[in-house]
């Protein structure tokens, strides 16, 4: 029985490629592009590490790794962003020093030499002596060079270093010159600052940094900030000889961001993305890493994939994980800090503290402030500066023309004046050279607030718009040749604050704050609208109830007043989130004026399951507003009994509107044995109503909700929740509330963790909403949200398996791309001319085969543009490794199986048309290619017989990858697909013979581009012959044979590549390595020569006869400096040699 289960898992993996991916054993990750790299704190197995540019793999040539420390080096390194790598680690690091017992334990030293003590050997660094410290890093310079291309420098920069400069002095160090213009990922808790440089010294009570620092809010209540910065920072901490403690912290700066709050309606089950935009309406922005707070129904939410949200901070869109469901009456709040670099912006901000027994004191000042005489992305001529002076604090109003006669330039955007239809001044684009001298830019103001659209067709390297003529003069475009100009600003604001302890009870709290805030630096008009001042006091008191221990109650009482000018201005919102909610004027307009909230709370307490309170609330905005607010809470639990209340009430009015805000919440649950069930009924009730009619308005509402619950009441290894939501919505309609929507909501939760070696979690919602008022304009709609994790491993590690699989609803966001030039060798696209027009098209990039033309990178941008998708992930792995159960089996047929194993992976993330349905099965491959709106899949199986016979082995390989990306021009996808066998033997001891069979296809199909669409198919014979004549001198020589066909419907071109090839690596002992190869190449092709389909089919090679060869030397010229020489080139039939070269020299520290 066991061997007919062993022999059908293995004919089952062999037949039917199950795949997956695992998070231990095989591992995906982003990387940033720098010079050095430490992937992992594991040691990687060596050949097991791919670099991907997106699904392209990058050649091993342009990079070494140093497997034993997980360190990858960029011999040429690209310019772009990031990548993507994939790699295999071992359970252990090779470049930790390992030790049984720790020599110290032993004996100690007391002299400098004790032979009968066994000590590790010091590496000795002749270039950098820093003798005592925790060091990593290098320094590299380097050039590039070619007949093909200008001279290229290159530098870099990385060190990390921590010890002690002395007995009292530690410092602290990660210095780099990258300058990566990208941001962290945002898909975990913790994030990876890799771009932060920084120096910090302490001694004692004293810390200096300088570099990169955040600054947090200080002890304040008007004071709040979270700040990226850049440059000095130093606080102080002593204590006198009374006891009382002084602080001192300053810090002088750059900011690196602006802080912004975005306030989004959430959409009816859409996960998200959801864009966020800056102070100024900007759409395209890029969020500081870390710095958002995001809360979802005025609940602060937790990042991570494995939390609520992810961020994608490069593109400021937010989305939310399948453990938080987003319904259209979600109300997200998001605060952060975005990068902001029109102006140099200097900070400076002065913090000092005072604590005694029963004072405590604490003085604030901050500034911030723009340099009008330092723009970095917007040049202000004389009558820009002019126009803005006169506008004041106006500057909503700052809209001027964005249209500049600079004369016809090849690769820039240029078009053309003319006038259409009886309109004047219409720009069109144009490649002429003497017509297209106009640069123009143009602002999305909204639909049909312009005339001018974003042209999807356009071929053009850049954004194109067209003119659309207005009808019975209303706009039909979205955009207009004008720009927003930015106003240079200053913000400041001053704060002073104590706290007094009158009594072991009693203690009040005092804080008055001055701001000063300039919108316009080029102005002096309404300067005297730039300052205000705010006032805070607040009175605690808790005593006993009756002054008796024997009860255990207390009372607490506190009131509050809080007074704000109506021009002061607070550095982020230090209210709670919801205030304006909470007193019922969010999204109302009230006019600007002095505010007054006062609050009085009782607080009856026992414990923080036994406590009700009671208080008053009042806020008022003078002339225009007052609200007053009773608010009741109370929880209690008794013998396994909990309920819960949490009620409020509010009455306001304004100049026009009576309201009354009633805002309530109950639970109840009892825990028996371990199951715990409860209720939990909610209800809003706003009714907003006209003063001069009684009607009711656009902000009242109301909604009551129920839910029904089951769970498990401890923490045990099998958990669970089941829990049922109705919600009813009403909204008004004909001076009433009108029942609106109902809604459904089912989830469910269930956690198995029997051991180490087992474990399941799983996540599901479930979402029904009915429209109840027969709207023939809205559907109902239903939503499904699961998720599910499962560990397995069993049978002594035989199988193992690993899966994630998530669903649920959201958008996908068109994108659009432009090619940008860099330095030879330093890029990824080439530019070929098809047409020989001199004009960068779209249609004319191609990923560079080779070094020197590598001069352009593709960088992506988004749009405002989204499709509603359902998405389905799958990240899957299944390993099946018969030794581990087999290997001590004598038999030969269980010794046979032995040799056997297999690792399959999958990974596929799918989203499909909204309005095509839910689709469960993340495998269906049978999907209308119209409603699949994107793809990203990897499959890939591997079959191995004696995989670890260092003589004679087999490997099967399957691998097929996909990609359909969205962008504003069509659908742009790929699909690749090879089945592989590779046999190896080694002949003899110095000798070894691989033999490579391949076959498979590759598609591509672009909607816009559709001459560029092929589908080839190929078939290679790849034998190999190594001979190795001595531990430091080998050679090898390949025959390749190489038949490619395009489909007839795509072209039908057709090519037999032949190559001969033959290399050799000569090692030099502790000094260096020289390597050379040479390749003779055959192209029998038969098709167009000069086309995208030739290009990729010859490999950038030409038809006829083609000769490539490259050398390379490393020398390491002493401890610490490492030599790097490389040289390639190339010659084929009718063209000249290319010869490309580049020198490095490296010294470690």
């Amino acid at each position: 029985m066991v061997k007919r289960i062993i022999i059908g898992l293995f004919l089952i993996c062999i037949s039917s490629c199950v795949i997956a991916q695992s998070a231990s054993f095989i591992s995906f990750k982003r990387i940033a592009v720098k010079d050095s790299i430490i992937l992992d704190e594991l040691s990687i197995l060596p050949s097991s590490l791919k670099v991907f540019n997106g699904v392209l793999e990058i050649s091993s040539n342009q990079y070494q790794i140093n497997y034993s420390k997980a360190q990858l080096t960029w011999k040429i390194k690209p310019q772009i962003d990031s990548l993507n790598v994939q790699y295999r680690t071992l359970p252990l690091s090779l470049s930790a020093k390992q030790f049984h017992k720790n020599p110290s334990l032993i004996e100690r030293q007391v002299i400098d030499n004790n032979p009968y003590i066994y000590s590790i050997g010091k590496e000795e660094n002749a270039v950098f002596n820093l003798d005592g410290f925790n060091k990593s890093g290098s320094i590299s310079r380097g050039i590039g060079f070619g007949n093909n291309q200008d001279l290229s420098v290159n530098s870099n920069l990385v060190l990390q270093l921590a010890g002690k400069l002395n007995n009292d002095i530690e410092i602290l160090a990660a210095i780099s010159d990258d300058n990566i213009p990208i941001q962290p990922e945002g898909n975990t808790q913790q994030i990876n600052d890799f771009d932060k440089v920084f120096i910090q010294l302490k001694r004692k009570g004293t810390t200096l940094i300088a570099g990169d620092y955040e600054l947090r809010r200080p002890d304040s209540y008007f004071t709040n900030y979270y700040k990226r910065t850049q440059g000095i920072f130093v606080s102080n901490i002593f204590k006198d000889k009374k006891g009382n403690d002084f602080e001192t912290k300053f810090a002088g700066a750059v900011a690196k961001g602006r802080s912004a709050r975005n306030l989004i309606n959430g959409i009816e089950g859409n996960q998200g993305p959801y864009r966020l935009n800056g102070n100024n309406g900007e759409q395209y922005i890029i969020v500081l890493s870390g710095t958002e707070r995001v809360y979802l129904d005025g609940n602060l939410l937790l990042r991570g994939q494995d939390n609520d949200y992810i961020m994608d901070y490069n593109t400021a869109e937010l989305t939310f994980t399948t453990k938080r469901l987003v319904t259209r009456n979600s109300r997200i709040t998001v605060e952060f800090e975005y990068s902001d670099k029109v102006f140099a912006r200097s900070l400076y901000n002065l913090n000092e503290g005072f604590k005694s027994e029963k004072l405590q004191m604490n003085f604030n000042y901050y500034s911030e402030q723009d340099n009008p005489n330092c723009p970095f992305l917007q040049d202000l001529n004389d009558n820009q500066k002019q126009f803005l002076s006169r506008i004041g604090n106006q500057i909503d109003q700052a809209i001027y023309p964005n249209i500049d006669s600079l004369g016809f330039n090849e690769n820039e955007i240029r078009y053309k004046k003319i006038d259409s239809l009886g309109f004047q001044d219409v720009y069109v684009y144009s490649t002429n050279s003497n017509l297209a001298k106009y640069r123009v830019g143009f602002t999305y103001l909204g639909p049909n607030r312009g005339n001018y659209r974003l042209n999807n067709s356009s071929q053009a390297n850049g954004r194109v718009y067209s003119f659309v003529v207005p009808v019975k003069g209303i706009s039909q475009g979205d955009y207009a040749p004008v720009t927003l100009l930015v106003t240079p600003k200053k913000q400041q604001l001053i704060t002073l604050n104590a706290k007094y302890q009158i009594s072991k009870r009693t203690n009040i709290f005092s804080e008055v704050a001055m701001s000063n805030n300039d919108l316009n630096l080029f102005s002096k008009f309404q300067n005297s609208q730039n300052k205000g001042v705010a006032y805070k006091f607040i009175l605690n008191d808790q005593r006993l109830l009756n002054n008796s221990d024997s009860l255990g109650w207390k009372v607490k009482t506190s009131l509050s007043y809080e007074y704000t000018n109506q021009r002061f201005k607070p550095l982020e919102r230090y209210r709670p989130v919801e205030f304006d909610r909470d007193f019922n004027f969010r999204g109302v307009n009230l006019p600007n004026a002095n505010e007054y909230w006062s609050t009085l709370n009782f607080q009856l307490l026992k414990s923080p399951n036994q406590q009700f309170s009671y208080g008053f609330a009042n806020f008022v905005r003078k002339g225009s507003y007052n609200g007053l607010q009773q608010n009741f809470n109370a929880n209690f639990e008794l013998d396994r009994f909990k309920v819960y209340y949490n009620g409020s009430m509010l009455n306001s009015t304004t100049d026009i509107d009576n309201g009354k805000f009633l805002k309530q919440k109950f639970a109840f649950s009892k825990a028996i044995k371990s199951i715990e069930s409860g209720f939990i009924y909610e209800q809003e009730l706003n009714k907003t109503s006209n003063k001069s009619g009684d009607s009711l308005n656009f902000q009242s509402f109301s909604f009551k909700q129920y839910d029904f619950f089951f769970k498990s009441a401890d923490s045990s290894k099998k958990a669970f929740l089941l829990q049922f939501s109705q919600r009813f919505d009403d909204l008004p309609f004909e001076n009433k509330l009108n029942a609106y929507t109902k809604a459904n909501t089912f989830t469910g939760k269930w956690t198995l963790a029997q051991n180490s070696r087992s474990n399941l979690s799983i996540n599901a919602t479930y979402r029904t909403l009915n429209y109840l008022n027969n709207d023939m304009l809205k559907k109902n709609e239903e939503t499904l949200l699961g998720r599910i994790d499962y560990n397995f491993n069993t049978l002594k590690g035989f199988i193992n398996f690993q899966s994630f699989y998530e669903l649920g609803t959201g958008q996908e966001p068109k994108r659009e791309f432009i090619y940008l030039e860099v330095a030879a060798g330093q890029g990824i696209y080439s530019w070929k001319d098809y047409n020989k027009n001199g004009i960068k098209e779209l249609n004319e990039f191609e990923i560079a085969k080779y070094q020197d033309e590598a001069k352009f990178i593709k960088v992506f941008r988004p749009t405002n543009e989204f499709i509603r998708s359902n998405f389905t992930n799958v990240n899957q792995t299944l390993t099946l490794n018969a030794a581990s159960l087999l290997k001590n089996n004598k038999k030969d047929f269980y010794r046979f199986l032995a040799k056997l194993s297999n690792i399959s992976v999958l990974r596929i993330d799918k989203k499909v048309l909204a309005s095509n349905g839910l689709k469960i099965n993340p495998y269906q491959t049978q999907i209308d290619l119209n409603n699949l709106v994107a793809l990203n899949s990897f499959i890939r199986n591997t079959f191995f017989f004696n995989r670890s016979n260092p003589i004679f082995g087999i490997d099967f390989n399957f691998q097929k990858t996909a990609s359909k990306l969205l962008l504003t021009n069509g659908f742009d996808s790929r699909n690749n697909q090879e089945e592989g066998l590779r046999v190896r033997w080694n002949l003899l001891k110095k000798s070894s013979f691989t033999m490579s069979l391949n076959s498979g296809s590759k598609r591509y199909n672009s909607q816009l581009f559709t001459e560029r669409n092929y589908l080839i198919n190929y078939f290679e014979v790849a034998p190999e012959f190594s001979y190795q004549y001595s531990s430091n001198f080998k050679t090898s020589f390949k025959f390749d044979l190489k038949h490619q066909k395009n489909e007839i419907n795509y072209g039908g071109e057709n090519n037999l590549n032949l190559k001969l090839s033959v290399e050799t690596r000569y090692n030099i002992t502790k000094k260096g390595t020289l390597s050379a190869q040479l390749n003779l190449i055959n192209n029998k092709f038969t098709g167009t020569n000069n086309s995208s389909i030739a290009y990729e089919i010859l490999d950038g090679l030409q038809p006829g006869n083609n000769l490539t060869w490259s050398a390379g030397f490393q020398r390491t010229i002493s401890n610490g400096i490492q030599l790097n020489f490389t040289y390639d080139g190339r010659k084929s039939d009718g063209v000249k040699a290319i010869h490309t070269g580049g020198l490095q020299v490296r010294a470690y520290f």
